[in-house]
Protein backbone atom coordinates (compact mmCIF):
# COMPACT_ATOMS: atom_id res chain seq x y z
CA UNK A 1 0.00 0.00 0.00
CA UNK A 2 2.91 2.35 0.70
CA UNK A 3 4.09 2.31 -2.92
CA UNK A 4 0.57 2.91 -4.18
CA UNK A 5 0.13 5.85 -1.82
CA UNK A 6 3.40 7.37 -3.00
CA UNK A 7 2.34 6.88 -6.61
CA UNK A 8 -1.04 8.45 -5.90
CA UNK A 9 0.62 11.42 -4.18
CA UNK A 10 2.93 11.89 -7.17
CA UNK A 11 -0.07 11.89 -9.51
CA UNK A 12 -1.78 14.41 -7.23
CA UNK A 13 1.25 16.72 -7.40
CA UNK A 14 1.21 16.57 -11.20
CA UNK A 15 -2.52 17.28 -11.15
CA UNK A 16 -1.97 20.31 -8.91
CA UNK A 17 0.72 21.58 -11.28
CA UNK A 18 -1.63 21.28 -14.27
CA UNK A 19 -4.45 22.96 -12.33
CA UNK A 20 -2.15 25.86 -11.43
CA UNK A 21 -1.14 26.38 -15.07
CA UNK A 22 -4.73 26.27 -16.36
CA UNK A 23 -6.03 28.53 -13.60
CA UNK A 24 -3.26 31.09 -14.13
CA UNK A 25 -3.83 31.02 -17.89
CA UNK A 26 -7.59 31.51 -17.54
CA UNK A 27 -7.08 34.50 -15.28
CA UNK A 28 -4.64 35.99 -17.76
CA UNK A 29 -7.14 35.56 -20.60
CA UNK A 30 -10.00 37.08 -18.59
CA UNK A 31 -10.91 40.66 -19.59
CA UNK A 32 -9.88 43.47 -17.29
CA UNK A 33 -7.29 42.62 -14.70
CA UNK A 34 -6.02 44.06 -11.42
CA UNK A 35 -5.33 47.40 -13.15
CA UNK A 36 -8.95 47.72 -14.36
CA UNK A 37 -9.98 49.50 -11.14
CA UNK A 38 -7.63 52.38 -12.04
CA UNK A 39 -8.60 52.62 -15.71
CA UNK A 40 -11.53 55.03 -15.26
CA UNK A 41 -10.01 57.14 -12.50
CA UNK A 42 -9.03 60.52 -13.99
CA UNK A 43 -7.01 61.46 -10.89
CA UNK A 44 -4.45 58.73 -11.59
CA UNK A 45 -1.98 59.62 -14.30
CA UNK A 46 -0.39 57.21 -16.73
CA UNK A 47 2.89 57.41 -14.81
CA UNK A 48 1.09 56.56 -11.58
CA UNK A 49 -0.50 53.55 -13.26
CA UNK A 50 2.89 52.34 -14.44
CA UNK A 51 4.31 52.68 -10.92
CA UNK A 52 1.36 50.73 -9.48
CA UNK A 53 1.77 48.10 -12.17
CA UNK A 54 5.46 47.73 -11.37
CA UNK A 55 4.79 47.58 -7.62
CA UNK A 56 2.28 44.76 -8.13
CA UNK A 57 4.69 42.93 -10.45
CA UNK A 58 2.28 43.15 -13.38
CA UNK A 59 4.90 44.74 -15.67
CA UNK A 60 6.56 41.35 -16.19
CA UNK A 61 5.49 38.81 -18.86
CA UNK A 62 2.90 36.19 -17.87
CA UNK A 63 5.34 33.25 -17.88
CA UNK A 64 7.75 35.15 -15.62
CA UNK A 65 4.98 36.01 -13.17
CA UNK A 66 3.84 32.39 -13.12
CA UNK A 67 7.39 31.21 -12.44
CA UNK A 68 7.75 33.69 -9.57
CA UNK A 69 4.36 32.68 -8.17
CA UNK A 70 5.24 28.97 -8.38
CA UNK A 71 8.61 29.40 -6.67
CA UNK A 72 6.98 31.42 -3.91
CA UNK A 73 4.20 28.90 -3.35
CA UNK A 74 6.77 26.11 -3.06
CA UNK A 75 8.24 28.11 -0.18
CA UNK A 76 4.82 28.41 1.45
CA UNK A 77 4.21 31.99 0.31
CA UNK A 78 0.86 32.44 -1.50
CA UNK A 79 1.64 36.03 -2.41
CA UNK A 80 0.11 39.36 -1.43
CA UNK A 81 -3.44 40.50 -2.07
CA UNK A 82 -3.74 43.22 -4.70
CA UNK A 83 -6.78 44.62 -2.90
CA UNK A 84 -5.75 44.73 0.76
CA UNK A 85 -1.96 44.42 0.59
CA UNK A 86 -2.10 41.62 3.19
CA UNK A 87 -0.56 38.17 2.69
CA UNK A 88 -2.93 35.81 0.87
CA UNK A 89 -2.27 33.08 3.45
CA UNK A 90 -3.47 35.42 6.20
CA UNK A 91 -6.60 36.33 4.23
CA UNK A 92 -7.49 32.67 3.63
CA UNK A 93 -6.56 31.24 7.02
CA UNK A 94 -8.66 33.91 8.71
CA UNK A 95 -11.78 32.74 6.84
CA UNK A 96 -11.03 29.04 6.28
CA UNK A 97 -12.34 27.86 9.71
CA UNK A 98 -15.78 29.36 9.01
CA UNK A 99 -16.00 27.56 5.66
CA UNK A 100 -14.80 24.25 7.09
CA UNK A 101 -17.32 24.51 9.93
CA UNK A 102 -20.18 25.16 7.53
CA UNK A 103 -19.06 22.36 5.21
CA UNK A 104 -18.69 19.88 8.08
CA UNK A 105 -22.18 20.57 9.40
CA UNK A 106 -23.64 20.38 5.89
CA UNK A 107 -21.82 17.11 5.24
CA UNK A 108 -23.12 15.56 8.46
CA UNK A 109 -26.66 16.70 7.64
CA UNK A 110 -26.39 15.22 4.15
CA UNK A 111 -25.08 11.88 5.40
CA UNK A 112 -27.46 11.72 8.34
CA UNK A 113 -30.54 12.25 6.16
CA UNK A 114 -29.63 10.77 2.76
CA UNK A 115 -28.37 7.36 3.92
CA UNK A 116 -31.36 6.42 6.16
CA UNK A 117 -33.84 7.74 3.58
CA UNK A 118 -32.19 5.74 0.80
CA UNK A 119 -32.20 2.56 2.90
CA UNK A 120 -35.85 2.96 3.87
CA UNK A 121 -36.90 3.68 0.27
CA UNK A 122 -35.09 0.57 -0.97
CA UNK A 123 -36.56 -1.72 1.70
CA UNK A 124 -40.07 -0.25 1.18
CA UNK A 125 -40.01 0.03 -2.58
CA UNK A 126 -43.05 1.60 -4.28
CA UNK A 127 -44.63 2.53 -0.95
CA UNK A 128 -46.08 6.00 -0.42
CA UNK A 129 -42.93 6.95 1.50
CA UNK A 130 -40.74 5.82 -1.41
CA UNK A 131 -42.85 7.80 -3.87
CA UNK A 132 -42.71 10.86 -1.62
CA UNK A 133 -38.93 10.59 -1.28
CA UNK A 134 -38.58 10.19 -5.05
CA UNK A 135 -40.65 13.31 -5.66
CA UNK A 136 -38.72 15.23 -3.01
CA UNK A 137 -35.37 14.14 -4.48
CA UNK A 138 -36.19 15.33 -7.99
CA UNK A 139 -37.65 18.54 -6.56
CA UNK A 140 -34.48 19.15 -4.54
CA UNK A 141 -32.21 18.48 -7.51
CA UNK A 142 -34.20 20.96 -9.62
CA UNK A 143 -34.12 23.77 -7.04
CA UNK A 144 -31.47 26.48 -7.67
CA UNK A 145 -29.28 27.07 -4.62
CA UNK A 146 -29.55 30.86 -4.71
CA UNK A 147 -33.36 30.77 -5.04
CA UNK A 148 -33.74 28.32 -2.16
CA UNK A 149 -31.45 30.47 -0.04
CA UNK A 150 -33.48 33.62 -0.72
CA UNK A 151 -36.68 31.68 0.02
CA UNK A 152 -35.25 30.55 3.36
CA UNK A 153 -34.35 34.14 4.24
CA UNK A 154 -37.84 35.36 3.34
CA UNK A 155 -39.63 32.66 5.36
CA UNK A 156 -37.44 32.31 8.46
CA UNK A 157 -35.85 35.77 8.71
CA UNK A 158 -38.33 38.27 7.26
CA UNK A 159 -41.68 36.55 7.74
CA UNK A 160 -41.45 34.47 10.92
CA UNK A 161 -38.31 36.24 12.26
CA UNK A 162 -37.10 32.99 13.80
CA UNK A 163 -33.55 33.17 12.47
CA UNK A 164 -31.13 35.95 11.44
CA UNK A 165 -30.95 36.73 7.74
CA UNK A 166 -27.19 36.35 7.58
CA UNK A 167 -23.86 36.81 9.26
CA UNK A 168 -21.76 34.73 11.61
CA UNK A 169 -22.43 36.02 15.13
CA UNK A 170 -24.38 38.85 16.71
CA UNK A 171 -21.87 41.74 17.15
CA UNK A 172 -23.07 42.56 20.66
CA UNK A 173 -23.30 38.95 21.85
CA UNK A 174 -21.39 38.53 25.11
CA UNK A 175 -21.14 35.06 26.72
CA UNK A 176 -20.43 36.75 30.05
CA UNK A 177 -24.02 37.94 30.21
CA UNK A 178 -25.10 34.35 30.92
CA UNK A 179 -24.58 32.19 33.97
CA UNK A 180 -21.94 29.46 34.05
CA UNK A 181 -24.50 26.69 33.61
CA UNK A 182 -26.39 28.34 30.76
CA UNK A 183 -23.37 29.89 29.01
CA UNK A 184 -22.35 26.83 26.91
CA UNK A 185 -25.91 26.41 25.65
CA UNK A 186 -26.16 30.12 24.87
CA UNK A 187 -22.91 30.05 22.87
CA UNK A 188 -23.99 26.88 21.03
CA UNK A 189 -27.37 28.35 20.10
CA UNK A 190 -25.76 31.62 18.99
CA UNK A 191 -23.62 29.70 16.51
CA UNK A 192 -26.41 27.36 15.41
CA UNK A 193 -28.99 30.05 14.71
CA UNK A 194 -26.67 31.62 12.14
CA UNK A 195 -25.64 28.28 10.67
CA UNK A 196 -29.01 26.53 10.30
CA UNK A 197 -30.12 28.15 7.05
CA UNK A 198 -26.81 28.10 5.11
CA UNK A 199 -26.11 24.51 6.21
CA UNK A 200 -29.56 23.34 5.04
CA UNK A 201 -29.20 25.16 1.71
CA UNK A 202 -25.73 23.72 1.14
CA UNK A 203 -26.86 20.16 1.92
CA UNK A 204 -30.10 20.25 -0.11
CA UNK A 205 -28.81 18.84 -3.39
CA UNK A 206 -26.56 16.34 -1.65
CA UNK A 207 -29.49 14.89 0.31
CA UNK A 208 -31.56 14.67 -2.87
CA UNK A 209 -28.83 13.03 -4.94
CA UNK A 210 -27.22 10.76 -2.36
CA UNK A 211 -30.57 9.33 -1.23
CA UNK A 212 -31.28 8.22 -4.81
CA UNK A 213 -27.85 6.65 -5.16
CA UNK A 214 -28.25 4.92 -1.80
CA UNK A 215 -31.64 3.53 -2.81
CA UNK A 216 -30.30 2.22 -6.11
CA UNK A 217 -27.22 0.67 -4.50
CA UNK A 218 -29.26 -0.95 -1.74
CA UNK A 219 -31.71 -2.42 -4.28
CA UNK A 220 -28.82 -4.06 -6.12
CA UNK A 221 -27.44 -5.55 -2.91
CA UNK A 222 -30.64 -6.90 -1.32
CA UNK A 223 -31.33 -8.99 -4.43
CA UNK A 224 -27.99 -10.81 -4.18
CA UNK A 225 -27.76 -14.53 -3.33
CA UNK A 226 -25.97 -14.03 0.00
CA UNK A 227 -28.80 -11.79 1.22
CA UNK A 228 -31.37 -14.46 0.34
CA UNK A 229 -29.19 -17.04 2.07
CA UNK A 230 -29.04 -14.94 5.25
CA UNK A 231 -32.82 -14.60 5.22
CA UNK A 232 -33.24 -18.34 4.64
CA UNK A 233 -31.13 -19.02 7.73
CA UNK A 234 -33.62 -17.06 9.80
CA UNK A 235 -31.51 -13.95 10.40
CA UNK A 236 -33.79 -11.01 11.40
CA UNK A 237 -34.47 -8.57 8.58
CA UNK A 238 -32.99 -5.58 10.42
CA UNK A 239 -29.78 -7.52 11.03
CA UNK A 240 -29.63 -8.60 7.39
CA UNK A 241 -29.90 -4.99 6.25
CA UNK A 242 -27.50 -3.57 8.82
CA UNK A 243 -24.78 -6.24 8.81
CA UNK A 244 -24.86 -7.74 5.32
CA UNK A 245 -26.48 -5.29 2.92
CA UNK A 246 -25.51 -1.85 4.20
CA UNK A 247 -21.75 -2.32 4.22
CA UNK A 248 -21.67 -3.53 0.61
CA UNK A 249 -24.15 -0.91 -0.54
CA UNK A 250 -21.99 1.89 0.87
CA UNK A 251 -19.04 1.16 -1.42
CA UNK A 252 -20.38 2.99 -4.52
CA UNK A 253 -21.78 5.75 -2.29
CA UNK A 254 -18.27 6.49 -1.04
CA UNK A 255 -17.24 7.09 -4.66
CA UNK A 256 -20.14 9.47 -5.22
CA UNK A 257 -19.41 11.38 -2.03
CA UNK A 258 -15.74 11.72 -2.98
CA UNK A 259 -16.66 13.04 -6.43
CA UNK A 260 -19.23 15.43 -4.97
CA UNK A 261 -16.77 17.09 -2.60
CA UNK A 262 -16.15 19.91 -5.11
CA UNK A 263 -19.86 20.75 -4.85
CA UNK A 264 -19.38 21.73 -1.22
CA UNK A 265 -16.80 24.29 -2.33
CA UNK A 266 -18.82 25.44 -5.34
CA UNK A 267 -22.07 25.58 -3.39
CA UNK A 268 -20.34 27.39 -0.53
CA UNK A 269 -19.44 30.22 -2.92
CA UNK A 270 -23.11 31.02 -3.61
CA UNK A 271 -24.40 30.11 -0.14
CA UNK A 272 -21.83 32.19 1.74
CA UNK A 273 -22.53 35.21 -0.45
CA UNK A 274 -26.30 34.98 0.08
CA UNK A 275 -26.07 34.58 3.85
CA UNK A 276 -23.07 36.92 4.31
CA UNK A 277 -21.12 34.01 5.81
CA UNK A 278 -17.48 35.12 6.33
CA UNK A 279 -15.83 32.19 4.59
CA UNK A 280 -13.66 31.35 1.60
CA UNK A 281 -16.62 31.26 -0.78
CA UNK A 282 -17.52 34.85 -0.04
CA UNK A 283 -13.85 35.85 -0.28
CA UNK A 284 -13.70 34.14 -3.69
CA UNK A 285 -16.66 36.13 -5.04
CA UNK A 286 -15.27 39.41 -3.68
CA UNK A 287 -11.85 38.64 -5.18
CA UNK A 288 -13.42 37.93 -8.59
CA UNK A 289 -15.06 41.35 -8.69
CA UNK A 290 -11.86 43.00 -7.43
CA UNK A 291 -9.68 41.06 -9.92
CA UNK A 292 -7.52 39.99 -7.00
CA UNK A 293 -5.85 37.13 -8.84
CA UNK A 294 -3.38 36.33 -6.09
CA UNK A 295 -6.20 35.51 -3.68
CA UNK A 296 -8.08 33.61 -6.39
CA UNK A 297 -5.05 31.43 -7.14
CA UNK A 298 -4.59 30.70 -3.45
CA UNK A 299 -8.22 29.65 -3.02
CA UNK A 300 -8.13 27.51 -6.16
CA UNK A 301 -5.02 25.66 -5.03
CA UNK A 302 -6.29 25.06 -1.49
CA UNK A 303 -9.61 23.82 -2.90
CA UNK A 304 -7.79 21.49 -5.30
CA UNK A 305 -5.69 20.05 -2.46
CA UNK A 306 -8.77 19.39 -0.33
CA UNK A 307 -10.62 17.75 -3.23
CA UNK A 308 -7.68 15.46 -4.04
CA UNK A 309 -7.37 14.51 -0.38
CA UNK A 310 -11.09 13.73 -0.26
CA UNK A 311 -10.83 11.42 -3.26
CA UNK A 312 -7.78 9.70 -1.77
CA UNK A 313 -9.64 9.08 1.49
CA UNK A 314 -12.57 7.68 -0.50
CA UNK A 315 -10.25 5.18 -2.18
CA UNK A 316 -8.79 4.13 1.15
CA UNK A 317 -12.24 3.63 2.64
CA UNK A 318 -12.91 0.91 0.08
CA UNK A 319 -10.58 -1.44 1.92
CA UNK A 320 -12.46 -0.76 5.17
CA UNK A 321 -15.95 -1.27 3.76
CA UNK A 322 -15.13 -4.25 1.55
CA UNK A 323 -12.13 -6.45 2.39
CA UNK A 324 -12.29 -7.93 -1.11
CA UNK A 325 -11.16 -4.58 -2.50
CA UNK A 326 -7.40 -4.21 -2.28
CA UNK A 327 -5.83 -0.79 -2.71
CA UNK A 328 -2.88 -2.42 -4.45
CA UNK A 329 -5.27 -3.44 -7.23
Amino acid sequence: MGKKLLKRMAISLVTLFIISILSFALMELAPGGPMAVYAENPKISKADKERIKARLGLDKPAHVRYYLWLTNILKGDLGTSYKTGRPVATEILQLLPATLKLMTVSFLISIGIAIPIGIYSATHRYSWVDNLVTFGSFFGLSLPVFWFGLLMIYVFALWTKLLPAGGYLTPWFNPGDYGLLVRPLAVLWEHLRYMIMPAIVLSLMNVAGWSRYMRSSMLDVINQDYIRTARAKGVPEKLVIRRHALRNALTPIVTIIGLDLPYFFGGAVVTEKIFAWPGMGRLFIDSVFARDYQVLMGIVMITAVLVLLGNLLADLLYTVLDPRVKYEG
